[in-house]
């Protein structure tokens, strides 16, 4: 009977060590990732992506918020288009200046600490804002005229067919015209901007045959999509 308590007892201490090996295998295996993660986390934090993500937001709300005041008209819900031309504007345009000069800042904090990488993810993210910015603002893409001339295109030219124009010269209306205006009443520029659809030369239309009429007018026409045109003038 000793013989076998001793026996059962080797035995249970041999599991025990095998036991405790596996539970330092096991402890040692995730701590390993841990620092794998750690070490991942760490290379991402380096460059800040998070920062770029919001330099590429903070340039794409900027160029959105040019870009509905130049489509919302004054005369369709004025009071809130005043508040978001007035405090929206305003606010975001503070936020953007206040991250660029942070950035700018920690660039040169990352610089005096030879933070390379640091460095170069704060100008990156300083960068992005103007680049997100003038892309929807110049690519005609992102402009709201193009896809309300898309969606209503049928119904558009139908409106144009049945126009008091000539049969036989090309087909000219003004489909559209919203004044856009911003700022206080009288304190800058009023903008107004019309949809055109023109089967011809819609410069004939829009310019004199003046050269000094056509050099003083303050008018701008863009081509759209097929025969619409955009047109924005500014008094």
């Amino acid at each position: 009977m000793d013989d076998l308590r001793g026996i059962h007892t080797a035995e249970l201490g041999r599991n025990a060590d095998r036991t405790s090996k596996c539970l330092d295998f096991a402890g040692h295996h995730s701590t390993l990732k841990n620092n794998e993660v750690n070490v991942s986390v760490e290379r991402i934090d380096i460059w800040n992506v998070r920062r770029m993500v919001i330099a590429a937001i903070l340039g794409t709300a900027w160029a959105a918020y040019g870009r509905a005041l130049d489509f919302w008209p004054l005369d369709f819900a004025f009071g809130l288009r005043g508040v978001f031309d007035l405090l929206v504007g305003p606010l975001l345009v503070l936020s953007i200046v206040g991250m660029l000069l942070v950035w700018f800042i920690s660039a040169l904090v990352a610089l005096f600490r030879r933070r390379l990488r640091g460095m170069a993810s704060s100008f990156i993210a300083i960068i992005i804002v103007p680049v997100c910015f003038g892309t929807i603002v110049t690519v005609p893409l992102f402009d709201p005229w193009l896809w309300y001339a898309i969606f209503n295109k049928s119904s558009f030219e139908a409106a144009t067919a049945t126009s008091g124009s000539s049969q036989n010269s090309p087909k000219f209306a003004i489909i559209d015209a919203r004044d856009v205006s911003t700022g206080i009443v009288g304190s800058g520029y009023n903008h107004f901007v019309a949809l055109i659809y023109s089967e011809g030369d819609p410069h004939k239309h829009v310019y004199s045959d003046s050269d000094e009429e056509k050099l003083a007018s303050n008018s701008v026409l863009t081509h759209l999509y097929g025969n619409f045109y955009r047109r924005d003038e500014y008094w």
